[in-house]
């Protein structure tokens, strides 16, 4: 497993331990059964830099995470996906920890007992 995966099961166990609602969005490309392979998805409705880490924060909002590496960067798509998602209201971070993805939260609505149970 990379770094980013450990950090991002990390992150979703945290998440779920609090019960945020979160899931995974597959963006794998399409297999072409002929060729063997995967191409594209060429659906002009897909979303290119889809965050890492979906959900509903707690109060309803949309929650994004794209997940790093301590030395990870952000693609201009990811950039572009996260800013439409806070423009539109919800919440959306770059968490390269799971302390940080809590701090994060934190700073969208008041820390919970929950929250300080799992870092104790």
């Amino acid at each position: 497993m990379t770094p980013e995966g450990r950090i991002e099961h990390e992150i979703f166990d945290f998440l779920k331990s609090i019960g945020v609602f979160c899931f995974k969005c597959d963006r794998t490309g399409i297999f072409d059964p002929i060729k063997k392979t995967f191409r594209s998805n060429r659906n002009p409705h897909r979303i290119k830099g889809i965050a890492d880490i979906l959900g509903i924060a707690p109060g309803g909002r949309f929650l994004a995470i794209e997940v790093k590496s301590a030395d990870g960067r952000l693609s201009k798509e990811q950039r572009l996906f996260l800013r439409s998602v806070q423009d539109a209201g919800g919440i959306a971070f770059v968490a390269r920890s799971v302390k940080q993805a809590a701090i994060e939260l934190s700073k969208h609505f008041p820390a919970d007992e929950m929250i300080r149970k799992y870092w104790q």
